[in-house]
């Protein structure tokens, strides 16, 4: 017997509760017998055990952000793995001049595309039955984008993957993958290419790490959302594996005879390393958050001990004691589908339930991932992996889901649920991204501002922010009904939104053509309550159409200070013989949102809840910076255009108009609807002047 053989079965059964477990030899038994032409790494449970470690972390910064803020770079673990393992095969089968393209590529579909194929397929179902028509039609285009590999592209044009927002994409976490296909499309072509050039393969894949480190060090503060999703950015962790892919092969030979043999100290030189490596990665895992530029430098911290932990062998103690062990080796066998199951899982019921789920509930879907990962496993991933019949057939069968997939997301705009006509109505009151142009509208030749009507002789100003865009159509239609009837209606511009409180200047208020100012904010906002629901707003790109960030509240006394300077310009507004008006918040709020009118469910589609919203708790929501607004007014002898006054009876706000459509068109802003047939309370703006 061997001195490796002997190595081998000490390290197997002389372990006690490390002993090879029976599912190993269940795998090692059903792995394929046929011949193959490229050389196949010996099988290293400690690997699997790395795989585990990188699987928790991702999963426990998903599920449990608070357990492990640096979770985010068990997906860096991964790359260095994948990185280690293609490069060993590519490495071996050129040197003994047999490396097939056909078989590297074959395997790789048997590899991803099974598991790939069901949760993408389950993520379709489950939201044909709990997205709307555009939500659908969104997903399709991100099923399209998975199925071809190109997420990371598709998200790169998006937000961010630590935004909010991006917790409403169910195949969000799909990015990683298509980095990796993409890097299994053009490493081997590349090495290829090298090899019969008689180039020295370790150079040139250091080479392409050097230059990626670089542009990844650069993009990480200069373009940090390209940085993350970028296979450019992101492939030296990938060469890292590679270099210690090499290294394993070529560049520790000489090491490993000199060392005694027949000792247990004959490990510890790598034993150091591997609890080195370790340790680099929990440091990574349990002292970075997503407030740091990623990757950057600090991506150094999990690929070099991802890299130390692999090269130190799978005799060291880290790797033979820790990552052996039967409880990682399994989690590390169904980590792929793990990793999977696990987001989509979690964004469908962050939908369903229209924000975030409970520890409870974060619990479940931990556990259930875990089930739904060993299923995969062992009943799709394996029998498609290792059966020896018709693999070419398989191959072709499995290329040809993946293409029916990526079709039906390209064509999901034909395929999403039809509704009644009540939820169509919410549905289109959802889709609604902008307000229309108030007709006319044109430049002021003395003030450049954008201004609708003529009329020299009596301008109104009106501030704001987009509270205020959402009147400017319904002004333009007021003033054309009061011209008619034979009102000398005033001319109103619409000073640019630049900043709070409004910048007023000298020549503004000097001009006595301009007889009145409308302040017209999201107050709530603009002071930063903590009662608004600051991340599923409006106006975002991802699903649901989610802003994805929060500002921290105002403090009292930051609050007293804004209090002071608006109160400040309206004085001077005054002073200057202009009429000010303040035009308060109207009802906001989860209930008002279509979003939260639509209830969804993972299996019996989409309902509508219409209950109204009491008036006291709307006007609760507004608090404390509705009263500090009313307060300012009182004090400047400003007048009050109060929406709720218009918007809601004496007991509650309704969701619904009586036609049944929104009042709202998201959580803040009103519908076109509403503002069209519903808004009376500008018509003050229009009024007569009193006879001086």
């Amino acid at each position: 017997m061997s001195d490796a053989e002997k190595t081998s079965r000490l390290f197997w059964y002389g372990r006690g509760l490390w002993q090879r477990p029976a599912f190993l030899k269940t795998r090692a038994a059903s792995s394929p017998t046929v011949s193959e032409q490229n050389s196949r790494p010996r099988y290293r449970p400690d690997i699997d055990g790395l795989r585990a470690l990188a699987v928790l972390a991702v999963v426990a910064y998903h599920v449990f952000p608070a357990l492990a803020p640096g979770g985010f770079v068990g997906v860096d673990v991964f790359f260095v793995i994948s990185g280690f393992l293609i490069s060993t095969i590519i490495f071996k089968s050129l040197a003994s001049g047999k490396f097939s393209f056909l078989e590297f590529y074959a395997h790789r579909v048997r590899r991803i595309f099974p598991a790939l194929i069901l949760v993408m397929a389950v993520c379709l179902f489950f939201g044909w039955n709990t997205l709307l028509a555009n939500e659908f039609i969104y997903l399709g285009k991100h099923i399209a984008a998975s199925a071809g590999f190109v997420q990371n592209l598709l998200l790169w044009g998006e937000t961010g993957y630590f935004d909010i927002a991006s917790e409403l994409k169910p195949l969000n976490h799909l990015w990683s993958l298509a980095i990796e296909e993409q890097f299994y499309l053009v490493f081997p072509l590349l090495l290829w290419c090298a090899w019969r050039a008689g180039l020295n393969l370790l150079a040139a894949v250091a080479l392409i790490g050097i230059l990626s480190f670089a542009a990844n060090l650069y993009g990480a503060y200069h373009d940090p959302i390209g940085t993350f999703f970028s296979l450019q950015t992101r492939a030296w962790e990938l060469m890292v594996g590679a270099v210690a892919g090499w290294l394993a092969l070529y560049g520790i030979r000489a090491y490993e005879t000199l060392r005694p043999q027949g000792s247990s100290l004959a490990f510890w030189p790598n034993s150091v390393l591997s609890c080195v490596g370790l340790l680099l990665i929990l440091i990574a895992i349990f002292g970075l958050d997503k407030t740091v530029p990623y990757p950057g430098v600090l991506a150094l911290l999990p690929v070099l001990g991802a890299a130390l932990l692999l090269l130190s062998g799978h005799m060291a103690w880290t790797n033979r004691i820790i990552l052996s062990n039967r409880v990682p080796v399994f989690v590390g066998l169904i980590s792929y589908p793990l990793y999977l199951w696990h987001w989509p899982l979690l964004s469908y019921l962050t939908i369903v339930d229209g924000g975030q789920p409970s520890l409870y509930q974060r619990t479940i879907v931990a556990v259930l991932s875990l089930v739904l990962a060993w299923l995969t496993y062992q009943f799709v991933e394996l029998p498609l992996r290792t059966k020896e019949f018709r693999r070419r057939w398989t191959v072709t069968n499995l290329i040809v889901g993946m293409s029916i997939l990526m079709a039906l997301g390209v064509k999901a705009n034909l395929l999403y649920r039809k509704y009644d006509e009540q939820t169509q109505k919410v549905m289109q009151a959802w889709e609604f991204r902008g307000y229309p142009g108030a007709e006319g509208m044109y430049r002021d030749e003395k003030f450049n501002f954008p201004t609708i009507g003529h009329n020299d002789k009596r301008r109104i100003l009106f501030f704001g922010d987009s509270h205020a865009d959402q009147y400017q159509f319904l002004l333009g239609d007021l003033l054309k009904r009061w011209t008619s009837e034979g009102v000398e209606a005033p001319e109103v511009m619409f000073p640019p939104n630049t900043e709070f409180p409004p910048d007023i200047s000298k020549k503004v208020l000097d001009d006595r053509t301009i007889s009145g100012a409308v302040l017209s904010y999201f107050w709530a906002l603009t002071y930063y309550s903590d009662k608004v629901n600051q991340p599923i707003r409006c106006c975002g790109k991802g699903l649901m159409g989610t802003v994805g960030r929060r500002v921290k509240p105002l403090t009292a006394e930051e609050m007293d200070r804004l209090d002071d300077q608006l109160t400040s310009v309206v004085r001077a507004l005054r002073e200057s013989g202009k009429q000010v008006y303040f035009l308060l918040d109207n009802p906001f709020g989860e209930e008002f949102s279509p979003r939260f009118l639509a209830k969804r469910s993972f299996f019996h589609g989409i309902t509508i809840i219409s209950t109204p919203v009491d008036r006291e708790k709307a006007i609760e929501r507004a608090e404390p910076v509705r009263s500090r607004i009313l307060e300012i007014a009182r004090k400047t002898g400003s007048k009050l255009i109060d929406p709720f006054a218009s918007l809601c009876d004496a007991l509650s706000c309704p969701v619904l108009s009586a036609e049944g459509l929104p009042i709202n068109k998201d959580y803040d802003h009103l519908s076109e609807n509403t503002v069209v047939n519903h808004v009376r309370y500008l018509d003050i703006l229009f009024a007569p002047e009193p006879a001086k």
